[in-house]
């Protein structure tokens, strides 16, 4: 379910000009300023998602499995499935930045995680029990952290708390 979200969510950030298709009635109220930290081009590069979090780290965050390494739309990824209860996907994208992906309709704001600037995302394409923190590590980078719940939940906060402290966390390790 979660890998479906993230595949979801991922597509719907394409490269491609034109009308965004997400069933979102949200809009943008921030725009996400990318420039506070520029790292070596590619720093990102070499780093596995899965060796982001650590398994008291991920228990913290009420996750009890280990992470599971994915390629999800060409993203590599670790996926943290919790059953019954969601769960959370790192993605890192070496090569694209937070102006690189299109939340226009989605419902943002700008964050500071760590010392990166970074957009949280509520409901991305209307998923009530999903949130999403795009950390930008450089103009050109970021690290995608989706936390969900059960697929029946309308928990939105929940899921942003999961994926805000999975951020925070993550943005210690990243260069």
């Amino acid at each position: 379910m979660l890998t479906a979200a993230l595949a979801i969510v991922v597509t719907s950030c394409s490269d491609e000009p034109g009308t965004p298709t997400a069933a979102s009635t949200h809009t943008t109220t921030t725009s996400a300023s990318t420039g506070s930290v520029a790292p070596e081009d590619n720093a990102l590069a070499d780093i596995q998602p899965c060796d982001l979090l650590s398994a008291e780290e991920a228990k913290s965050l009420g996750l009890d499995s280990r992470g599971e390494p994915d390629d999800i739309a060409g993203t590599a990824s670790c996926d943290w499935p919790q059953s019954g209860n969601g769960g959370l996907i790192v993605g890192i994208r070496p090569t694209r930045g937070i102006s690189d992906l299109n939340y226009d309709t989605e419902k943002s704001s700008e964050v500071t995680i760590g010392k990166y600037d970074a957009v949280k995302v509520e409901e991305p394409n209307n998923g009530k029990a999903l949130c999403q923190v795009l950390i930008a590590v450089s103009d050109s980078s970021s690290v995608q952290v989706i936390g969900s719940l059960k697929a029946t939940s309308t928990d939105t906060a929940a899921a942003c708390e999961r994926a805000t402290k999975a951020a925070e966390l993550i943005a210690a390790k990243l260069p």
